[in-house]
């Protein structure tokens, strides 16, 4: 078939790469540089097109630019680090804006990134690198034509990444433990759950890769005092964070517990500790638990100016307390870290005794808790 040979150069060799579609033509992206293909004409020919340079920052080439709706979005990996830059008024004349997004994770993104999955309706951007177990996020909320909010979050899974994709509201990934390969899925938003909601008990243990086993394929073995069901491939418990949650029945709100693989009859297995097949009402979820922690930056006083906020960096400030309000919560903890001294590490459970079953999952609906500081707040 015809095609047509245009070429790009300036003072650095300009061998195009990968290239996407905008509304002023199709942005080209070379190791160095960034052009426009446009046109004039009705047609597009050689004798036609016409190619500009409209910026001039590093493109790791071993990725792909992704479209963020309204922008574009590319990797640089010229540096140390890797760094995430935006480009948006990507028009036929001038240069557009550029924005380094990263610049508040600039030493914790790390070097050659190589796979990116994007989705634009869910507002999120995971990045990663091949034959790694942590998955690098970044999530944002745009309010007509400004950026109201953005985060960045990291993922450790169990296995090494050897892709990942979006589809719909879902995140898959392949993975590969013990030269087996698996896809994974984690769902960006909460799915319908009424499958785990029977007699008003809703489901509260949060685990990645969940599947469902019906309670029939559970066994109990008298000799040894546990309960077994064939589950294939596809889980490990290598991590110790395999786990197996069941709704018990009356009005608690079930029972978790460390589950341990193992292999009978050539089958792979779960191995559960007791005996499990009496107190099931209704279908096991086998999942792996996760830790969740969120780290706070230091904190100013802040005052409006316009739209923005402005901190305070020169003042003296003393933090007396910080007061967390939580949604449904269980057991968990926080740790204060204090310059020139231990830290302080408080637990918080969210259910007294004799307010549970005890072995049950036990949860408050709402809490608020005031965690003491009296330190300066560089400390």
């Amino acid at each position: 078939s015809d095609h047509i040979d245009i070429s790009c150069s300036s003072e650095y060799p300009a061998i195009a790469y990968d290239g996407i579609q905008v509304n002023a033509g199709l942005l080209l992206f070379t190791k160095n540089q960034q052009f426009m293909l446009t046109t004039d004409s009705d047609v597009l020919s050689p004798q036609t097109a016409k190619i500009n340079a409209v910026s001039t920052y590093n493109f790791n080439y071993k990725t792909n630019p992704i479209s963020m709706g309204t922008t574009v979005a590319f990797l640089d990996n010229a540096g140390k680090y890797t760094r995430f830059f935006e480009i948006s008024n990507t028009l036929r004349e001038g240069q557009p804006e550029v924005i380094e997004q990263s610049k508040v994770v600039s030493k914790l993104f790390p070097k050659d990134i190589t796979l990116i999955a994007n989705s634009r309706e869910n507002s999120v951007i995971f990045f990663t690198i091949k034959d790694t177990d942590t998955i690098y996020g970044y999530r944002y909320f745009n309010a007509g034509t400004e950026r109201a909010q953005q985060s960045w979050f990291k993922w450790k899974i169990s296995g090494k990444i050897q892709h990942i994709a979006m589809l719909d509201d879902s995140l898959f990934a392949v993975t590969r433990d013990d030269e087996k390969d698996v896809l994974q899925k984690f769902s960006i938003k909460l799915e319908d759950s009424s499958h785990f909601i029977t007699d008003s008990i809703d489901y509260r243990i949060h685990l990645d890769n969940a599947k469902i086993f019906a309670s029939s394929t559970l066994t109990y073995n008298s000799s040894g005092n546990y309960t077994h069901f064939p589950i294939g491939d596809g889980f490990n418990s290598k991590t110790g964070q395999l786990a197996a949650f069941i709704i018990t029945a009356g009005d608690d709100q079930g029972i978790t517990e460390n589950a341990t693989t193992f292999t009978e009859d050539g089958v792979l297995s779960v191995k559960l500790s007791g005996d499990w097949t009496s107190d099931v009402a209704f279908d096991l979820v086998l999942g792996y638990l996760f830790e969740m922690e969120v780290k706070f930056p230091t904190i100013y006083f802040q005052q409006q100016m316009g739209d923005r906020f402005r901190s305070d960096i020169h003042s003296n400030l003393v933090l007396h307390r910080a007061k967390f309000s939580l949604g449904p919560s269980g057991v968990y903890e926080t740790t204060l870290s204090r310059l020139g001294k231990p830290d302080y590490t408080q637990l918080y459970e969210s259910t007294t005794a004799d307010q549970y079953i005890p072995n049950k999952v036990g949860f408050d609906p709402e809490q608020k808790v005031t965690i003491p500081i009296y330190e300066r707040n560089t400390n």
